[in-house]
């Protein structure tokens, strides 16, 4: 593997990886861009917690202080949440929103199992949450206290495309305990890491270093059960394809910054392959992230999702709406924004 000779080498040796510790020698002088580059990667509190730690978190002090606090009213939201579904006996998990390190998510995912999603709709807004907006598998709300978005989901999926049944996931739930000692439920982390990959890959088609992250961090505290799981879940779900993308990159990153790829991320690549095409056009667009990814890898993991019987459903419903004008209008601006914006 070729080595990260760019701004990411510096970025990811600063921060660290739970397998490897913070270098020391690395240099801070660029505070301002190492920020930025975190904004862009949807990490900006792991990045100043790692400053914190180093002693160099200088002009960022108030950035810092004010994602503390924002991450203290979020998981307020949470246990809010999680309080009024619980009284209605609504089964569901929070899912893309707790990352297995402190960060300050953009909004919160809630996974409705069974076949109660409009009662978890009418619950939360009876308790008071705004209203914002609805489309065929999720509804937004929005918590003013904390300013903060909740989407609501019968399932996980963009438009009509489900790309992940929650029936296999409905037994991969425990309870978690927040930093603020609130018990909320969500999925197990091998269920965890599986949605996170399928949303970069099928959804977003980019890969942020946010993943980078918690992919490491995940893996970090998976025992040979969990990662056996894990496997098992990616055939399950038919997203091997995608996971062998993401697990690629993130091989080579952190060979590039640290020099040393993590034993269990050797031996899920070893059952699973790479995809060389990415990490061959990661290298030559110079390890910049985000990261596009080909539209051959993402046409490769949709056909891979038409295995399971849930996604091929959805799939034709797709296709079926495509036939309304407005929806198709709705649907091809919003692919646009996907292929021009620079992160998610």
């Amino acid at each position: 593997m070729k080595s990260i000779n760019s701004f990411t080498h510096q970025f990811l040796r600063v921060i660290g990886s739970p397998f490897v510790s913070p270098n020391r020698g690395s240099s801070t002088q660029n505070l301002s861009g190492l920020y930025h580059y975190a904004i862009e990667n949807r990490m900006p509190l792991l990045c100043l917690e790692a400053l914190r730690k180093l002693d160099r978190l200088g002009s960022l002090q108030k950035e810092y202080d004010a994602l503390i606090d924002k991450y203290a009213k979020t998981e307020r939201v949470f246990y809010r949440v999680s309080k009024v579904l619980d009284k209605a006996g609504i089964r569901y998990a929070f899912f893309k929103s707790i990352r297995p390190y402190q960060e300050v998510t953009v909004d919160i995912d809630i996974l409705i199992f069974g076949s109660k999603y409009k009662e978890a709709i009418r619950s939360i807004h009876g308790a008071g949450y705004m209203l914002l907006d609805s489309g065929p598998l999720s509804t937004t709300f929005r918590d003013s206290e904390a300013r903060i978005n909740l989407d609501i989901y019968d399932e996980v999926g963009v438009s009509h495309i489900v790309y992940l049944d929650k029936n296999i996931l409905t037994k991969l739930v425990g309870n978690k305990e927040l930093s603020n000692g609130a018990i909320v439920r969500s999925l197990y982390p091998e269920a965890e890491l599986l949605v996170i990959i399928a949303h970069s890959v099928i959804k977003e088609h980019m890969y942020v270093l946010s993943e980078y992250y918690t992919t490491l961090h995940y893996l970090a505290g998976m025992k040979y059960e969990a990662l056996s799981s894990f496997l098992s879940l990616v055939d399950k779900c038919r997203m091997r394809s995608a996971v062998k993308t993401h697990l690629g990159i993130t091989a080579l990153l952190h060979y590039g910054a640290h020099n040393t790829i993590p034993v269990c991320l050797i031996g899920l690549l070893k059952t699973l392959d790479t995809n060389h095409l990415e990490l061959s056009r990661v290298a030559k667009m110079g390890f910049h992230m985000p990261y596009r990814y080909h539209p051959i890898t993402i046409i490769k993991a949709f056909i891979e999702k038409l295995g399971e019987e849930k996604a091929r459903r959805s799939f034709s419903s797709q296709t079926l709406n495509m036939l309304n004008p407005t929806f198709t209008s709705s649907v091809l601006k919003k692919t646009l924004d996907h292929i021009f914006r620079e992160t998610y």
